[in-house]
């Protein structure tokens, strides 16, 4: 089967499994936070943070060497199982250690336990890492989208089975360790590789090099997502923080949502193309263009009727989030596009480039909001939009030099979309101030067709080739 054909497989799958698992994973959260109520809730949120980052800087970190490697050969997958092993195990005694520290600050001596019993849960990812990854180089997503919705469902399962019978906020636990032991028992069975001992010096040291450069940009891309929420609250107090919590949560679902199934599916693309002497850079031309043709209406959308969303989904009480909310929409552009360009980099084994870009945007933007704090949120909000547009071009000027295309070229795909989506949100604004008063229900029902309408008579008219690479993609055809 031809790459392409795989990576329109793997994406459809990828949509598939997300979509489900998302669906999943939000009722299950409804259901136990009626179960549960907001003082479990605040526990978990305690410990979690602790072990999220771990399994963050375990998962698709150094097991991304063998998504790029031009030969993935048993020393390979053996050097890099046991160094993510040992970081794992590291991790999980760092964590036993924190526990007794983050539950004297927090006041709050069940943290402690919470923390020591999910601990191992980085150990049990961190030994799934490698079979993953195999999993991904061969663009067999099908396993991996059943993996992710048998993981959530079992896990669903536990947990709200062990809420009914009084287990408190170890519901929680049970439910996390149940979902992660599906997903490895599910991966394992997958593969047909075993680890083992027969390794080299210089396998070790290649594994060891690249999973560094990826370690830091995941380091990167989670402090990006913390700082803002640690200037905001140390200037702007806990209820600011709130508000914009909800409005960059909310961005950042809707964004990864979009783009998470073309970001994994095409990282292995991109690679196996590379591999076999292909245009990896065609396909991010394709995709860039792909990705704006949605991601720009979408967001746009977002932004005009901030409002009436944030009504519908949170109630009145978070109406401060709705100006905060349109001053990010313009981040779930550039999440879904800065994706696919940081997973063609993680495809052509440069991720010390992006590594680098990831932490600029961290100070860039740890200075932009201090100074931004004394004028509100908005001005916050927009000055997290800033350090990460303003470092942008250098995202482009990355790609175009290992894609062998240009950044004007590049960026050249976005202008119709663009164009259309400005000329979309003109039309929702004037519906939307039609409405003003009326139920964001309401709003919502009317204005977002009216939306969809105005977008889709501009994309048949001006982007009619969009349509055609949609349905080469989907049909996986090469050219």
């Amino acid at each position: 089967m031809s790459v392409a054909r795989q990576f329109s497989r793997g994406v459809a799958w990828m949509a598939l499994g997300n979509w489900i698992e998302q669906a999943v994973n939000f009722a299950v959260f409804v259901t136990l936070a009626r179960l549960l109520g907001a003082r479990d809730y605040g526990l978990l949120a305690m410990a979690s943070v602790f072990i999220v980052l771990s399994e963050q800087l375990v998962r698709e970190s150094l097991s991304e060497y063998l998504i790029a490697a031009e030969k993935a050969d048993p020393e390979d997958l053996n050097a890099t199982f046991w160094l993510l092993t040992v970081l794992g195990c590291l991790l999980a005694l760092g964590l036993a250690l924190v526990a007794p520290l983050a539950a004297r600050a927090y006041g709050e001596p069940e943290v402690q336990r919470l923390i020591m019993t999910l601990a191992p849960s980085v150990i049990i990812v961190a030994l799934n890492a490698v079979p993953v990854a195999i999993l991904r180089r061969r663009l067999d997503f099908r396993i991996l989208s059943l993996r992710a919705i048998a993981g959530v469902v079992l896990g669903g399962i536990v947990g709200i089975g062990m809420a009914l019978n009084g287990f408190g906020v170890w519901s929680f636990v049970g439910q996390w360790l149940t979902l992660i032991s599906t997903n490895a028992v599910m991966a394992w069975t997958a593969v047909d590789w075993r680890p083992g001992f027969a390794t080299t010096r210089a396998h070790l040291r290649r594994a060891a090099g690249f999973g560094a450069q990826v370690l830091g940009l995941r380091a990167g891309e989670l402090a990006a997502t913390q700082t803002p929420l640690l200037v905001i609250g140390a200037t702007l107090g806990p209820e600011a923080t709130g508000l914009f919590s909800v409005a960059w949560r909310l961005v950042e679902t809707l964004a990864f949502l979009i783009v998470t199934p073309l970001r994994q599916a095409s990282q292995s693309a991109f690679a196996a193309l590379t591999r076999e002497g292909g245009d990896a850079g065609a396909l991010l031309e394709d995709l860039i263009r792909l990705a704006a043709l949605v991601a720009l209406p979408f967001f746009t959308g977002l932004v005009v009727l901030a409002g009436p969303m944030i009504g519908l989904v949170f109630g009145e009480g978070w109406a401060g989030a709705a100006p905060v909310l349109a001053a990010l929409g313009a981040m779930g552009v550039y999440i879904c596009l800065a994706r696919v360009q940081i997973a063609f980099c993680l495809a052509a084994g440069r991720a010390g480039q992006v590594a680098v870009l990831a932490w600029a945007a961290v100070f860039l933007m740890a200075v932009l909001i201090w100074v931004a704090s004394r004028w509100g949120m908005v001005a916050v909000a927009l000055a997290v939009v800033g350090a990460h547009v303003g470092l942008w071009p250098f995202y482009f000027g990355a790609v175009a030099r290992l894609s062998g295309r240009s950044v004007a070229r590049l960026v050249g795909g976005l202008w119709s979309p663009a164009i259309g989506a400005a000329l979309m949100g003109l039309g929702v604004w004037l519906v939307a101030g039609q409405l003003d008063g009326r139920p964001p229900l309401t709003v919502l029902m009317i204005a977002v067709p009216a939306g969809i309408a105005l977008y889709g008579l501009f994309a048949v008219v001006m982007m009619r080739d969009r349509f055609t690479l949609l349905l080469r993609l989907v049909r996986g055809h090469d050219g």
